[in-house]
C-alpha cells in the first residue's frame, strides 16, 4: 500500500518523498492525520471520488463535482440561482416554454433574469414547439398560449445579448436524448433540471461542477447543434396561427398558414420545419401546398 500511495505522488513532492509501512499504520490507526496529497492518492489507488474515503461525519463538508441540491421552499432555491445565474446563462430545454414564460413573476431571480441587460440564450428542440402550438391535448389554453408567445417576443425581440434558437431533433439518431439543463459557462456549473422539480414544493436538482461536463456540453450546443435560421420569426408567425385558431380557424389552415410562412421567410428551413410534423400531417402539407410538385 505504501507503495502504491507513493508512486503517483513522488513526482510531485519534495526530493527525498517517502512513504513508509509505519506511515500506513499511523494512519489507519488515527494517530497522524491523513494530509490532502495522500487523500488524492487513496482515491485514486481505489479509483473511487474522495467523498467515498471520508468517515460519514465528514462526507456532509466535503462537495464534489457532482451533487444533489435540495432546498425546503422555492424561496430559498431562488436566492441560491439567483446568485448562482447572475452572470448570465444558456438554457437547454426539450419542451416548450419555459417556467419563467408561464405567468408575471415577481421573484428578485426572475426581475434579475428579466433585466434589458441580462445575456442568455435558449435553445429548444424544434418538435416541443410545434407540440405547444398545434397539439389537441394540451395543458394551455389558446389564450394562455397566445400570452406565453407573447411574452417570448417581448423578451427577445431587439435584444443583441438574449438570443433564441430552434434545431431539430430529427437531425440526431432516434434515440437520443436531450435533457432539460441550465449551464452557467462563467461559473462552469450545470444543472440539470431534474430528477425532482415540483413547484412551490420545494426545489431538487442535480448540479455539476466540472469544467470538462461544462464545456462539451457548450460545444454540443454551439458547434454540433445546427439551428435553425428562423428562431423569433417561429414565435411570430406561431402566433399568427394560434389567432387563426382561435378565430375559427381550422387546424389544418394554421398548419398550412405555418408551412408557407416560414418557407417564405426561411427557406432554407423548410425541410426541418416538415420532418418535425407527425407523417399524416406532413402527408397533408405535401398535398395541400403541393410539395414536390411542378406547378
Amino acid at each position: 500500500m505504501a507503495n502504491a500511495l507513493e508512486t503517483p505522488l513522488k513526482p510531485h513532492m519534495r526530493a527525498g518523498f517517502t512513504i513508509q509501512q509505519s506511515d500506513i499504520s499511523r494512519m489507519e490507526r488515527e494517530e497522524t492525520p491523513l494530509d490532502i496529497p495522500e487523500l488524492l492518492a487513496y482515491a485514486s489507488v481505489f479509483n473511487v471520488d474522495i467523498g467515498a474515503i471520508l468517515k460519514p461525519h465528514f462526507q456532509g463538508l466535503y462537495q464534489s463535482e457532482i451533487r444533489l441540491q435540495r432546498f425546503a421552499t422555492d424561496k430559498a432555491a431562488d436566492r441560491y440561482l439567483c446568485d448562482m445565474e447572475n452572470e448570465g446563462r444558456i438554457l437547454a430545454f426539450s419542451h416548450f416554454p419555459s417556467s419563467f414564460f408561464y405567468t408575471e413573476h415577481d421573484t428578485a431571480r426572475f426581475q434579475q433574469i428579466a433585466q434589458p441587460g441580462y445575456a442568455e440564450t435558449e435553445i429548444y428542440t424544434l418538435d416541443s414547439y410545434l407540440s405547444f402550438i398545434f397539439s389537441p391535448i394540451s395543458r394551455y389554453s389558446n389564450d394562455e398560449k397566445i400570452s406565453i408567445l407573447t411574452r417570448y417576443i417581448e423578451y427577445f425581440r431587439g435584444s443583441f445579448i438574449k438570443h433564441l434558437r430552434f434545431f431539430s431533433r430529427t437531425a440526431f439518431p432516434t434515440m437520443s436524448r436531450f435533457p432539460n439543463l441550465e449551464l452557467l459557462p462563467a461559473k462552469s456549473t450545470l444543472i440539470m433540471l431534474a430528477p425532482v422539480m415540483q413547484y412551490e414544493q420545494g426545489d431538487v436538482f442535480l448540479e455539476i461542477r466540472s469544467k470538462e461536463i461544462c464545456q462539451e456540453v457548450s460545444d454540443f450546443y454551439h458547434f454540433k447543434v445546427e439551428k435553425l435560421d428562423a428562431d423569433i420569426s417561429l414565435l411570430k408567425i406561431g402566433l399568427q396561427a394560434l389567432e387563426m385558431m382561435q378565430n375559427d380557424g381550422s387546424r389544418d389552415d394554421a398548419l398550412i398558414f405555418f408551412y408557407q410562412e416560414v418557407v417564405s421567410r426561411s427557406h432554407d428551413d423548410r425541410t426541418a420545419i416538415l420532418e418535425n410534423f407527425s407523417p399524416d400531417t406532413q402527408t397533408m402539407l405535401k398535398r395541400q401546398v403541393g410539395i414536390g410538385t411542378k406547378k
